[in-house]
């Protein structure tokens, strides 16, 4: 299985600013599409993919 590197992420604080939602519906997105939480050793963040954060604003824009 290959590493994820952090440049490939997004904190999740992040990704709800870029998204304009909460946190909470950001991770209430994350559960409903199956996506996938990341973590990096001595980090306290989360972090998704950045295709998964255009994943989750498709979603969204198709949704409206």
């Amino acid at each position: 299985m290959d590493r994820i590197h952090k440049e490939e992420c997004v904190t999740v604080d992040d990704a709800a600013l870029d998204l304009k939602i909460s946190r909470t519906t950001l991770y209430n997105y994350l559960n409903f599409l199956g996506i996938q939480r990341h973590k990096f050793p001595f980090d306290r963040r989360t972090y998704i993919l950045k295709p998964d954060l255009e994943r989750i604003r498709e979603f969204m824009k198709a949704s409206r």
